[in-house]
């Protein structure tokens, strides 16, 4: 049973990495899913009151030389998100004041959040030959920075991270004093065994960017992943996983294609061989009004399973089998820093091997988590889950009666808080002069994740029901190009 438990609680491995995943998806989506940056607020102050009269189109129509009118207006037009329908009436501004470079400003920041992309670099291109207030040429190099990053077809990125963990129940071990032997109850006591280990992992990713408007994607990656026991060292884990596939823009929808391949080892013997393809279906959209970001995901999967017997596990192929899954998932962004997700699963498993069933289960869950970004690259991720597992058969040396249907109820809760190492840096005063360490060469993208998890599984057969506590430190460093 241990080394099914070495699949189970590797799990966090994979979980904790979720808050920063999580944040990188919000920053990604941040040009096209939140309430969009334009620099209406560097306009000329002399112009603009601090409280405009509301203003129609026809005001405009009847005074259209009127400074502070068009101005209200392009606030009016600004604030309500109608980017589209400012276009003209800073367009109209810059015939009346041609010279005004702030202005000239707030025109590129609008070409660009109507993707016009050539054309709004043309502009911050210009503007960023003259002087300017120190908030507008900052403004100006970060647009001209996305830009750049935007028109850019091939992105790639290598992700490390390595760290420790800790388990106050490694093996497993049942919460009762008694357990079931051929259906009979005998009172005996497994003690819990706490075990601590080290974790690494190397990660690559590909997107290459195709079709007219560059929506559509290409996707790949690979990864290495391993863990070793300090004391259980017939459970040092080792695995290869890689994917391919493409993701076609469906204009406000995405649809992305995978395949799978992955191998795992267990103490250095071949374990698991795993091939499966994957087909999902998402879509974002905004509310201004409420400044909310909704989106949604519905996915499903296809697996093989191929297991390998070996020292550390004799009676793994037995489990071999195909897997088919489904996901249902949805989340809402407010205030650009928190996300609140959902998330309901089914998963179905058969395996090769006639006449076995005890391996064979239906598991339902439901998931809810908490992301929260609160500034200076600090977030804080927490995550619950419970669901229910119906194996179709037991182990007849466990339970006497292999037709005996097995039920587990698993419960997950986990908190992940991750900081940059630059804060730490800072917080020590290590930092070189007036700089700080986020801008020295090498801290960006490097944190430090502190996770902890509570994992309970109930069962209707005391041999499986048992409790498991873990805590984890992993350092991270992203590299992008």
């Amino acid at each position: 049973m241990r080394y099914f438990a070495i699949l189970a609680l590797s799990g966090l491995v994979w979980a904790s990495a979720s808050a920063a995943e999580q944040a990188r998806a919000m920053d990604a989506g941040s040009g096209s899913e939140t309430a969009p940056s334009v620099a209406i607020n560097d306009v000329p102050t002399k112009v603009v009151e601090s409280t405009c009269p509301v203003v129609s189109f026809a005001d405009v129509f009847a005074d259209p030389d009127n400074i502070r009118l068009n101005y209200c207006y392009l606030r009016q037009k600004v604030d309500g998100g109608e980017l589209k329908a400012a276009l003209p009436v800073v367009e109209r501004l810059l015939l009346l004041e041609p010279h005004q470079e702030q202005v000239r400003v707030l025109y590129a920041s609008l070409l660009y959040h109507n993707d016009m992309m050539s054309d709004a670099k043309r502009e911050f291109t210009g503007v960023d030959r003259v002087r300017l207030p120190q908030n507008n040429q900052t403004l100006v190099i970060d647009y001209l920075r996305k830009i750049d990053e935007l028109d850019k077809r091939l992105n790639q990125s290598l992700d490390f991270s390595l760290g420790g963990h800790f388990d106050d129940n490694r093996n497993a071990a049942p919460e009762g004093d008694t357990i079931l032997f051929y259906g009979f109850e005998f009172p005996y006591k497994i003690e819990k065994v706490d075990d601590y280990g080290t974790q690494g992992t190397a990660r690559y990713d590909i997107a290459y960017k195709f079709g007219q408007y560059r929506s559509h994607r290409l996707l790949g990656s690979l990864e290495y992943a391993r863990d070793n026991q300090a004391y259980y060292d017939n459970e040092d884990f080792a695995s290869l996983n890689s994917s391919a596939g493409a993701r076609f823009d469906l204009g406000g929808s995405d649809l992305t294609t995978l395949g799978y391949y992955s191998f795992h080892r267990l103490n250095g013997n071949s374990f698991l061989r795993s091939v499966g393809s994957q087909l999902s279906l998402s879509h974002s959209w905004y509310l201004r009004e409420q400044k909310l970001t909704y989106r949604t995901i519905a996915s499903s999967g296809w697996f093989s399973d191929t297991y390998m017997n070996s020292d550390a596990s004799q009676n793994a192929e037995m489990n071999s089998g195909d897997r088919v899954y489904a996901r249902l998932y949805g989340s809402v962004t407010f205030n650009s820093s928190q996300q609140l997700s959902l998330g309901l699963n089914y998963t179905n498993k058969n395996t090769d091997a006639p006449d076995t069933t005890d391996y064979e289960y239906d598991a339902w869950s439901a998931s809810i988590g908490h992301l929260w970004m609160f500034g200076a690259g600090h977030s804080l991720s927490s995550y619950v889950s419970g669901g229910r597992t119906s194996y179709k058969g037991s182990a007849e040396s466990v339970t006497g009666d292999p037709r005996k249907v097995r039920l587990d109820t698993p419960v997950r809760v986990s908190i992940t808080l991750e900081s940059p190492i630059a804060w730490f840096v800072d917080a020590m005063a290590i930092g070189a002069g007036s700089k700080t360490a986020a801008n020295l060469p090498g801290f960006k993208n490097f944190t430090l994740a502190l996770s902890g998890e509570y994992l309970s599984n109930h069962s209707n057969i005391p041999n499986y029901d048992y409790n498991n506590v873990r805590w984890q430190a992993l350092l991270r460093k992203r590299f992008e190009f």
